[in-house]
């Protein structure tokens, strides 16, 4: 399979989250549908955004210069779909549901294009903010001795905490090796800051 169909099938799989069976079965294992669902919805709007019309494409760019914009809506995406009350209002309002559906394949499809134009700064802070929320969403999901959603039992609740910490490390390690690997890049610039002066003068 190549890797432009790869991308089709990861795009065209937002829909099946919306079939009835696949569905019900997500939404009754919080788990499931915070540490399996999101992701591949947002995966699955990262792989759209390779469809996006070039007229979109150039006003996204236009509007988001630096990639910015793109990277703030999918933190605070991320960070609504952490409140205990969302999750239960998406299990017990179609309108909110419909707004989990939409949402986290827009954020993917925003950070995808706008990723590119992210400096490495930018990037890991981003990254690094994401995984602290993680991890701290996780813990308090751990570590509440009530059930925080109404949805849930306290034993999902605990598990899907273990979860969240889990990818929040992920995200954390992501944020370290791309700060390390700018180092890397800045540092021969800063050891020979006049190299490039030497080499004009020379050529002069």
């Amino acid at each position: 399979m190549s890797r432009r169909n790869s991308r089709a099938l990861l795009a065209a799989s937002a829909l099946l989250w919306l079939m009835p069976p696949l569905r019900d079965l997500v939404e009754a294992d919080m788990a499931l549908q915070m540490l399996v669902q999101f992701p591949l919805l947002l995966a699955a709007g990262w792989a759209a955004a390779a469809y996006t019309p070039r007229w979109l494409v150039a006003l996204q760019t236009r509007i988001d210069a630096q990639g910015l914009t793109s990277a703030t809506l999918a933190s605070c995406v991320s960070a609504f779909w952490m409140i205990p009350a969302a999750l239960d209002l998406a299990v017990l309002d179609p309108r909110v549901a419909a707004l989990k559906y939409a949402s986290w394949p827009l954020a993917g499809a925003a950070v995808a294009s706008g990723w590119s134009r992210l400096g490495p700064v930018p990037a890991a802070f981003f990254l690094g903010n994401a995984a602290w929320m993680l991890v701290t969403a996780g813990l308090l999901y751990r570590e509440a001795e009530t059930r925080l959603c109404v949805s849930y039992p306290l034993s999902a609740q605990t598990t899907t905490g273990t979860g969240l910490v889990i990818w929040g490390l992920v995200l954390g390690a992501i944020a370290v090796a791309k700060l390390r690997g700018f180092g890397r890049q800045a540092l021969p610039e800063r050891e020979n800051p006049d190299s490039g002066r030497s080499s004009t003068s020379t050529g002069v």
